[in-house]
């Protein structure tokens, strides 16, 4: 899985504006179409307009988030026995 950069997210940003398609922005940024159709709707804003630093807002937050993996320590360990 790859993230698109916040530069990719600016690009799409202008290209949109220009009135650029999916397909032709994806083209350019050499990225399949599903990619940027998603970038674009997940991280429109309430005018549904795509704005770069919106999206890359949300993207911070939501990989701050997102569930951490939880190690099962001898301390953990320790305690279930204990029970």
């Amino acid at each position: 899985m790859s993230h698109l950069t916040f530069e990719q997210k600016y690009t799409i940003e202008i290209l949109l504006c220009k009135n650029y398609s999916t397909r032709k922005i994806s083209s350019i940024l050499h990225k399949d179409r599903s990619v940027i159709y998603r970038e674009v709707r997940r991280n429109r804003d309430r005018d549904k307009v795509y704005k770069a630093d919106l999206a890359h807002r949300k993207y911070l937050l939501r990989h701050k988030q997102k569930p951490k993996l939880k190690r099962f320590t001898y301390e953990i360990k320790a305690t279930v026995n204990r029970l």
